[in-house]
């Protein structure tokens, strides 16, 4: 088998049932879809929010620790 470049992504349920309808309605695989849009995706973006999450996270937990 050939070695991709591609690296695991988690896609959650819900949209992966629109990446499947997409594949269909296109008669294309679900992989071309799923490569289109990460393709088109904008990483800077994605990646200010990724930096935020533990902030916020940890911020709802020392909310909710409050006595």
């Amino acid at each position: 088998m050939a070695q991709t470049q591609r690296k695991p992504v988690y896609v959650l349920p819900e949209h992966h049932d629109i990446l499947r309808r997409i594949a269909y309605e296109q008669r294309c695989n679900l992989s071309d879809v799923l490569d289109a849009v990460l393709e088109n995706a904008d990483w800077e973006l994605i990646e200010s929010k990724a930096k935020n999450k533990p902030l916020q996270r940890a911020n709802e937990r020392g909310s909710s620790y409050k006595a």
